[in-house]
Protein backbone atom coordinates (compact mmCIF):
# COMPACT_ATOMS: atom_id res chain seq x y z
CA UNK A 1 0.00 0.00 0.00
CA UNK A 2 1.39 3.38 -0.94
CA UNK A 3 4.50 1.56 -2.23
CA UNK A 4 5.85 0.77 -5.69
CA UNK A 5 4.31 -2.19 -7.62
CA UNK A 6 6.50 -4.87 -9.65
CA UNK A 7 6.60 -8.91 -10.01
CA UNK A 8 6.63 -11.59 -7.73
CA UNK A 9 6.21 -15.52 -7.84
CA UNK A 10 3.46 -17.21 -5.74
CA UNK A 11 5.49 -19.76 -3.27
CA UNK A 12 2.54 -20.67 -1.02
CA UNK A 13 -1.16 -20.48 -1.52
CA UNK A 14 -3.98 -22.05 0.55
CA UNK A 15 -7.10 -20.48 2.17
CA UNK A 16 -5.31 -18.64 5.08
CA UNK A 17 -2.98 -16.97 3.14
CA UNK A 18 -0.92 -16.52 0.18
CA UNK A 19 3.42 -16.14 -0.05
CA UNK A 20 4.97 -14.08 -2.29
CA UNK A 21 8.44 -14.15 -3.95
CA UNK A 22 9.39 -10.23 -4.80
CA UNK A 23 11.47 -10.84 -7.87
CA UNK A 24 11.13 -6.72 -8.98
CA UNK A 25 9.12 -3.61 -7.34
CA UNK A 26 9.97 -0.82 -9.77
CA UNK A 27 10.02 2.97 -8.40
CA UNK A 28 7.33 4.77 -7.06
CA UNK A 29 5.70 7.42 -9.27
CA UNK A 30 4.17 10.17 -8.97
CA UNK A 31 0.61 10.66 -9.90
CA UNK A 32 0.69 13.22 -12.82
CA UNK A 33 -1.28 15.30 -13.27
CA UNK A 34 -2.36 15.44 -9.73
CA UNK A 35 -6.47 15.39 -9.71
CA UNK A 36 -8.08 16.54 -6.58
CA UNK A 37 -11.86 15.88 -6.89
CA UNK A 38 -14.17 18.49 -4.79
CA UNK A 39 -17.76 16.86 -4.00
CA UNK A 40 -20.45 17.53 -2.34
CA UNK A 41 -21.41 14.50 -0.14
CA UNK A 42 -23.37 11.81 -1.56
CA UNK A 43 -25.99 9.46 0.01
CA UNK A 44 -24.16 6.63 1.06
CA UNK A 45 -24.82 4.24 -1.43
CA UNK A 46 -23.50 6.60 -4.06
CA UNK A 47 -20.44 7.25 -2.04
CA UNK A 48 -19.33 3.65 -1.94
CA UNK A 49 -19.26 4.16 -6.13
CA UNK A 50 -17.29 7.80 -5.46
CA UNK A 51 -14.45 6.07 -3.62
CA UNK A 52 -13.83 3.13 -5.99
CA UNK A 53 -13.85 5.05 -9.04
CA UNK A 54 -11.70 7.66 -7.20
CA UNK A 55 -8.90 4.98 -6.21
CA UNK A 56 -8.73 3.37 -9.44
CA UNK A 57 -8.75 6.40 -11.35
CA UNK A 58 -5.93 7.89 -9.12
CA UNK A 59 -7.72 10.54 -7.98
CA UNK A 60 -4.99 12.12 -5.17
CA UNK A 61 -7.40 13.74 -2.78
CA UNK A 62 -11.02 13.76 -2.76
CA UNK A 63 -12.71 16.29 -0.49
CA UNK A 64 -16.12 15.65 1.31
CA UNK A 65 -18.26 18.91 1.74
CA UNK A 66 -21.29 20.46 2.79
CA UNK A 67 -23.86 21.44 -0.32
CA UNK A 68 -26.87 23.37 0.93
CA UNK A 69 -28.55 20.51 -1.11
CA UNK A 70 -26.88 17.41 0.65
CA UNK A 71 -29.16 16.07 3.41
CA UNK A 72 -27.49 16.68 7.11
CA UNK A 73 -27.47 12.72 7.81
CA UNK A 74 -25.16 12.05 5.51
CA UNK A 75 -22.26 13.38 7.79
CA UNK A 76 -23.70 11.18 10.19
CA UNK A 77 -23.52 7.94 7.81
CA UNK A 78 -20.54 5.52 9.66
CA UNK A 79 -19.16 5.09 5.76
CA UNK A 80 -17.56 8.23 6.76
CA UNK A 81 -15.15 6.35 9.21
CA UNK A 82 -11.63 5.64 8.07
CA UNK A 83 -12.12 1.53 9.09
CA UNK A 84 -15.00 1.84 6.82
CA UNK A 85 -14.37 3.44 3.71
CA UNK A 86 -10.67 2.47 3.50
CA UNK A 87 -12.55 -1.47 1.53
CA UNK A 88 -13.98 0.69 -1.03
CA UNK A 89 -10.24 2.18 -2.27
CA UNK A 90 -8.45 -0.73 -1.53
CA UNK A 91 -11.24 -2.15 -4.10
CA UNK A 92 -10.68 0.63 -6.77
CA UNK A 93 -6.58 0.51 -6.73
CA UNK A 94 -7.10 -3.45 -7.16
CA UNK A 95 -9.06 -2.95 -10.31
CA UNK A 96 -6.96 0.36 -11.30
CA UNK A 97 -3.87 -1.47 -10.78
CA UNK A 98 -2.53 1.10 -8.33
CA UNK A 99 -1.27 1.21 -4.60
CA UNK A 100 -1.65 5.28 -3.63
CA UNK A 101 -4.39 5.13 -1.48
CA UNK A 102 -6.66 8.78 -2.27
CA UNK A 103 -7.01 11.10 0.65
CA UNK A 104 -10.16 11.76 2.18
CA UNK A 105 -11.43 14.86 3.83
CA UNK A 106 -14.44 16.03 5.18
CA UNK A 107 -15.62 19.21 5.20
CA UNK A 108 -19.03 20.42 7.00
CA UNK A 109 -18.50 24.10 5.83
CA UNK A 110 -18.61 25.20 2.09
CA UNK A 111 -17.14 28.53 2.91
CA UNK A 112 -14.68 28.12 5.09
CA UNK A 113 -13.02 24.87 2.95
CA UNK A 114 -12.73 26.84 -0.05
CA UNK A 115 -11.22 29.91 1.91
CA UNK A 116 -8.91 27.43 3.30
CA UNK A 117 -8.21 24.99 0.42
CA UNK A 118 -8.09 26.69 -2.74
CA UNK A 119 -7.62 30.38 -1.80
CA UNK A 120 -8.28 32.94 -5.46
CA UNK A 121 -4.60 33.64 -5.75
CA UNK A 122 -3.71 30.17 -6.32
CA UNK A 123 -2.68 30.21 -9.85
CA UNK A 124 -0.39 26.74 -10.32
CA UNK A 125 -4.32 25.11 -10.28
CA UNK A 126 -6.54 24.62 -13.23
CA UNK A 127 -9.80 24.63 -10.66
CA UNK A 128 -12.88 23.61 -12.80
CA UNK A 129 -16.91 23.25 -11.74
CA UNK A 130 -18.87 20.98 -13.63
CA UNK A 131 -22.17 23.01 -13.93
CA UNK A 132 -25.43 21.69 -15.58
CA UNK A 133 -26.62 24.81 -17.23
CA UNK A 134 -23.41 25.69 -18.54
CA UNK A 135 -22.74 25.22 -22.57
CA UNK A 136 -19.34 25.15 -22.65
CA UNK A 137 -17.72 21.93 -22.68
CA UNK A 138 -14.10 21.08 -21.16
CA UNK A 139 -12.73 20.49 -24.43
CA UNK A 140 -13.94 24.39 -25.76
CA UNK A 141 -12.42 25.65 -22.51
CA UNK A 142 -8.61 26.09 -23.98
CA UNK A 143 -7.55 24.53 -20.77
CA UNK A 144 -4.05 23.94 -21.01
CA UNK A 145 -1.92 20.95 -19.35
CA UNK A 146 -0.88 21.26 -15.92
CA UNK A 147 0.14 19.48 -13.16
CA UNK A 148 -2.44 20.08 -11.05
CA UNK A 149 -6.37 20.16 -11.52
CA UNK A 150 -9.41 20.38 -9.29
CA UNK A 151 -13.12 19.75 -10.27
CA UNK A 152 -15.62 20.16 -8.24
CA UNK A 153 -18.93 18.05 -8.69
CA UNK A 154 -22.37 19.32 -6.92
CA UNK A 155 -24.53 17.07 -5.47
CA UNK A 156 -27.68 15.57 -7.95
CA UNK A 157 -29.99 18.35 -6.85
CA UNK A 158 -27.15 21.08 -7.99
CA UNK A 159 -25.42 23.75 -6.42
CA UNK A 160 -27.68 26.74 -5.44
CA UNK A 161 -26.41 30.11 -7.18
CA UNK A 162 -24.69 31.36 -3.85
CA UNK A 163 -22.16 28.08 -4.45
CA UNK A 164 -21.58 28.87 -8.00
CA UNK A 165 -21.23 32.13 -7.61
CA UNK A 166 -18.87 32.01 -4.63
CA UNK A 167 -16.71 29.38 -6.70
CA UNK A 168 -16.28 30.96 -9.41
CA UNK A 169 -15.28 34.20 -7.93
CA UNK A 170 -12.59 31.66 -6.38
CA UNK A 171 -11.14 31.05 -9.64
CA UNK A 172 -13.54 28.13 -10.59
CA UNK A 173 -14.53 27.87 -14.29
CA UNK A 174 -17.54 26.51 -15.01
CA UNK A 175 -17.89 23.39 -17.77
CA UNK A 176 -20.76 21.23 -18.81
CA UNK A 177 -19.89 17.93 -18.20
CA UNK A 178 -23.13 16.01 -20.08
CA UNK A 179 -26.41 17.52 -21.98
CA UNK A 180 -27.96 14.79 -19.45
CA UNK A 181 -28.59 14.94 -15.80
CA UNK A 182 -25.89 12.59 -13.94
CA UNK A 183 -25.93 10.33 -10.46
CA UNK A 184 -23.00 11.88 -8.38
CA UNK A 185 -20.90 8.64 -9.00
CA UNK A 186 -21.64 9.02 -12.77
CA UNK A 187 -20.71 12.41 -13.02
CA UNK A 188 -17.63 11.90 -11.25
CA UNK A 189 -16.26 8.86 -13.38
CA UNK A 190 -17.38 11.46 -16.42
CA UNK A 191 -14.94 14.11 -15.24
CA UNK A 192 -12.14 12.11 -14.90
CA UNK A 193 -12.49 10.34 -18.26
CA UNK A 194 -13.02 13.71 -20.25
CA UNK A 195 -9.67 15.18 -18.11
CA UNK A 196 -8.14 12.51 -19.29
CA UNK A 197 -8.44 12.71 -23.25
CA UNK A 198 -7.43 16.21 -22.34
CA UNK A 199 -4.69 15.62 -21.31
CA UNK A 200 -3.39 12.30 -23.41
Amino acid sequence: MNGPVGKAEIIEFDKDQVKLKIIKLNETKNLEPRIDIICALPRPQSLKKVLTTAATMGVQNLYLIRSEKVEKSYFHSRLLEKENYTKYLIEGLSQGKRTQLPNISIHNRFKQFFEDHFPVEDNETIKLLAHTTENIYLNHLQVKKKRHYAIAIGPEGGWNDFEIQFMVKNGFREFKLSQNILRVETAVTAALAQLELLNA
